[in-house]
């Protein structure tokens, strides 16, 4: 499997490479790192949305589309993202391999990555009106979409409700009612002082001329005078005092039941991947208990699956329920969790867990996005260990790991998406 080799750019600035002649394409990608914070969550993330609707040189998103298509169709993208307490802005480019084109596109695209951040269309000390405009609605639309779909919407509700004061509680996509009061000379306001202060990560994943791309890079923030101030990354992990139930009521046709856990480990802990292993053997794929005994033999959802915040030290179980059977899921939930804690659980389904979650991994090499949001867990995590170490580790995992791993795993928050008020 893949390893990652670092280069310092500048304080602050690091760049990572993942050089492997099997891509046929070269993945670049530009993490600005942020501490996530509620008041400005929606401004980062409206942010993102203008980046890319123009730079200095493609002064509109068809400009951009048109230079995109002349470099074999290479595709580009600016988001947001959240892990532990930071939300990332991030730009990112895929393109066709010099070695395929015979052509330079490999630094135009990464020029093109790097434009969409540090040289974005702007006039007179202000972004383009029409540009602020025309994305403030298509925030709101991605944020109606969120509260659409109503199983990440309880995801969603379930995390801020059990996270209440911590950072993990901020939704990264923004909050729809701080949309308005935004307009085109703050967004630019914010992003000046955000935009030379903040981490920077760059990715590169394919198959490159090493020393190319790190001269470029180089040569590229050389003219920008940075004062990057370092942001304390937390990992949030309280213990359980009480259970806390939460409903809400909503004109839905199938009940959401959404629990949150706290585990207690984080990546960082020696622990982790026998929680991961149990996790696996819990609910994470149609091999599990959840899926295999709650879903398919007890008949009493249309999913049910758990997975992990490995920074947060969380577990999130989340299924889709009639809802008259809310309490009958709930308890057999528990009593799924309780037969992972007391080892009620085969040497068979250990080993299919563990190839499952192995299985996860080498799939993350077919995907170079895939890969660099693994890798990118260095900068939260410097210990982090590669896919085939952590692979090593997850095969050595043994039942007593597992039962050692699920001491500390406490129900924290129960969610119910209920519809039964709106529809009687």
């Amino acid at each position: 499997m893949n390893s990652v080799k670092k280069h310092k750019i500048s304080d602050n600035i690091n760049l990572y490479i993942i050089d492997d002649t099997k891509y046929k394409t070269v993945y670049f990608s530009t993490h600005l790192y942020r501490t996530l914070k509620r008041e400005e969550t929606t401004l980062n993330s409206l942010l993102s949305k203008v980046l890319k609707c123009g730079t200095q040189k493609y002064q509109s998103m068809n400009a951009l589309n048109i230079y995109a298509e002349e470099l074999y169709g290479c595709i580009y993208d600016v988001g947001v993202s959240k892990k532990a307490n930071l939300q990332s802005i991030v730009s990112s480019v895929n393109v066709l391999s010099d070695k395929y084109t015979g052509e330079s596109c490999e630094t135009k695209a990464l020029e093109l990555m790097l434009d969409l951040l540090f040289k974005p269309y702007v006039k007179e000390e202000s972004f383009c009106r029409e540009f602020v405009d025309n994305q403030k609605d298509n925030l709101r639309d991605d944020i109606d979409s969120l509260i659409n779909d109503k199983r990440s919407y309880a995801n969603v509700r379930c995390i801020e409700e059990m996270c209440k004061g911590e950072a993990n509680s901020v939704v990264e996509i923004g909050y729809k009612e701080d949309i308005d009061s935004i307009d085109e000379k703050l967004l630019y306001s914010h992003y000046k002082n955000i935009i030379l202060n903040s981490p920077i990560d760059i990715f590169v994943v394919g198959d490159i001329d090493e020393n190319l791309i790190l001269k470029s890079i180089k040569a590229y923030l050389y003219e920008f005078s940075f004062d990057i101030k370092p942001v304390l990354i937390e990992y949030t992990g309280k213990d359980v005092r009480e259970i806390n139930y939460v409903e809400d009521n909503l004109n839905v046709n199938q009940g959401k039941l959404a629990m949150g856990l706290r585990t207690g480990i984080n990546i960082e802990n020696p622990l982790y991947y026998a929680l991961l292993v149990g996790n696996s053997i819990l609910g994470s794929g149609a091999h599990s208990k959840l899926f295999n005994n709650v879903r398919e033999k007890l008949s009493l959802c249309y999913y049910a699956y758990s997975r992990l915040d490995k920074y947060n030290s969380l577990m999130l179980i989340g299924s889709g329920i009639e809802f008259d059977n809310y309490q009958k899921t709930r308890d057999a939930i528990c009593e799924e969790i309780e037969n992972v804690k007391s080892g009620n659980f085969t040497d068979d389904e250990l080993e299919v867990a563990k190839e499952y979650i192995i299985s996860s991994y080498r799939s993350y090499e077919d995907t170079p996005a895939l890969l660099v949001d693994y890798y990118i867990s260095l900068t939260y995590t410097p210990s982090l260990k590669t896919l085939s170490q952590a692979s090593e580790c997850v095969r050595s995992v043994t039942k007593d790991d597992v039962l050692k791993a699920f001491e500390n795993v406490r129900l924290d928050t129960v969610y119910f998406l209920n519809g039964k008020e709106e529809q009687a």
